[in-house]
């Protein structure tokens, strides 16, 4: 299912941060959010899911039978993978896992503990490399193993679209590349993947498609190995770099923080 933004407006404590956005999420595509911080990455994602009302504009469900408007819709059709998950109680990870499902119609007609909910969570585990921690504590684990739990969480939704604010930040190198693959599959399965992130390198080499924001507005959308130039980087994150070719996939070598920002075009 595709997601729509249209002409997105949202201001916080009378400063605007997100400032005429419009972009399309199409499923079967992986997209990138990415910018400097403060560019309005995290508001964009949360007008996205429904947490936030834009003061202007409006997000959309390409589907007829599908209002966005209505929270049931919304809590059905669209997973949130926040920036910050905290742990405050020792909760068995299968249980944080299934509370996942507790959006989906089938669960929330009283199937918790049912067949079906317990293969969900161990399918959903298994995917985030972590069905090996299923019966130990959320608050024993280290960040990167809460990390892929909370994931697992996501994906027990069985949401179409699935919104993730830096779901690999707490990752070690091999972790990141095996939870961007499985992002890059759902996808390509016929889900709707939106993952706000940092690194250009993983975007180049698991996104069908990027949004760079930079104060609030689009700068660029499209295939990132065409809106990832050196004068672009250069001007929206002060950073000079080389652009590499290398065993069929295109890297970003980070070569120095430039001397300045400049404003970002207004054509």
């Amino acid at each position: 299912m595709d997601l729509s933004l249209v002409n997105l407006e949202f201001a916080l404590n009378a400063s605007r941060v997100i400032n005429g956005v419009s972009a399309q999420f199409p499923a079967g595509r992986a997209t990138g959010i990415l910018g400097p911080n403060g560019a309005g990455k995290t508001t964009l994602l949360r007008l996205a899911a429904g947490l936030l009302t834009p003061s202007a504009g409006y997000v959309a469900l390409v589907d007829p039978s599908a209002d966005f408007t209505r929270p049931d819709i919304r809590a059905r059709h669209i997973g949130y993978l926040p920036q910050h998950n905290a742990a405050a109680w020792p909760v068995r990870v299968c249980d944080v896992v299934a509370l996942g499902g507790l959006a989906g119609e089938t669960w929330a007609a009283g199937a918790l503990g049912s067949g079906r909910q317990n293969q969900t969570v161990r399918e959903a585990l298994e995917m985030c490399d972590a069905a090996h921690l299923s019966e130990r504590a959320i608050t024993a684990l280290s960040g990167g193993e809460q990390a892929r739990v909370f994931l697992a969480r996501l994906l027990a939704t069985e949401a179409d679209i699935l919104l993730l604010d830096e779901p690999v930040k707490m990752l070690d190198p091999a972790q990141q590349l095996k939870i961007m693959d499985l992002l890059a599959r759902l996808a390509k399965s016929g889900r709707t993947v939106v993952v706000v992130m940092h690194d250009l390198n993983l975007a180049l080499r698991y996104c069908d498609q990027v949004v760079l924001l930079h104060d609030g507005r689009v700068d660029a959308h499209g295939v990132p190995q065409h809106v990832f130039t050196p004068d672009k980087l250069r001007r929206i994150f002060g950073l000079d770099v080389s652009l590499i070719a290398h065993q069929g996939h295109h890297l970003v070598h980070p070569l120095r923080a430039s001397e300045g920002r400049h404003e970002p075009d207004r054509n």
